[in-house]
């Protein structure tokens, strides 16, 4: 389990209190398949009302009794359980009766949470009297973001500790795609070896980002959340 999910399991998904309208992501095994719906209510120890999912044919080809696994979000926390589809209904909307579930696996999305990604990054010195300012800038691969600072992969050490840069990425969220030159400062650099090539990770904080960026990687860090925890396709 990814390091910035704290595992619990949860009495009943009426616990939880999800909202109508709250957006499902249903997994079949037979056929091989995933698809999007929305939670329409439930009935504890009943079951489950989710409206059709938007996948034509391949939805048809489930059959009644087929076993499904369903995943949603409730406030700060992700939820899964195993059910089985009970009957399909066409008027006078398209929904589906889900088994109501007798086990739930929640995740609890911790503080700072810090998600893996491979990023393409520039890093270059704010100090233009830094000593080793001859080797910068360099390119480097960004291995892991949090709202509060990210683990950069290096050829050359790009400083020591408590030495203040500039780290250029390139995010997209959705359709939007936006460079961010974002100040930071380095808090740890560790050598490393790939492959009998010498690298460096090299953890960086933060420092003061304007509202824009803020939310730019506020909302990069969420999708790339979901990403991992199979609630969205990779973007």
């Amino acid at each position: 389990m990814p390091k910035y999910l704290e595992q619990s399991e949860w009495p009943g998904l009426a616990d939880l209190q999800p909202r109508p309208g709250e957006r499902l992501r249903v997994e079949s095994r037979t056929p091989r398949s995933r698809f999007t719906a929305e939670l329409i209510g439930y009935r504890a120890g009943a079951s489950v009302l989710i409206s059709a999912p938007r996948a034509g044919l391949l939805a048809a080809r489930i059959s009644q009794g087929a076993p499904l696994t369903v995943r949603l979000m409730a406030g700060n926390r992700i939820c899964a359980f195993s059910t089985r589809l009970l009957a399909v209904a066409d008027g006078p909307y398209g929904y589906w009766h889900l088994e109501y579930p007798q086990r739930l696996e929640v995740q609890r999305i911790r503080a700072g949470t810090r998600v893996p990604v491979r990023l393409k990054v520039a890093v270059d010195s704010q100090d233009d009297e830094y000593l080793g300012a001859a080797l910068l800038p360099c390119a480097g691969i960004c291995t892991d973001i949090s709202l509060g600072g990210a683990c950069v992969e290096t050829s050359q050490a790009p400083g020591g500790c408590g030495d203040r840069l500039y780290l250029t990425l390139r995010l997209r969220v959705s359709d939007i795609d936006q460079v961010l030159l974002v100040p930071a400062v380095i808090r740890n650099v560790q050598p490393a070896h790939e492959g009998g090539v010498a690298r460096y990770r090299v953890g960086i904080e933060f420092q003061e980002l304007e509202e824009e960026a803020r939310l730019m990687l506020t909302a990069f860090v969420y999708q790339q959340f979901l990403v991992e925890t199979g609630y969205i396709e990779e973007v």
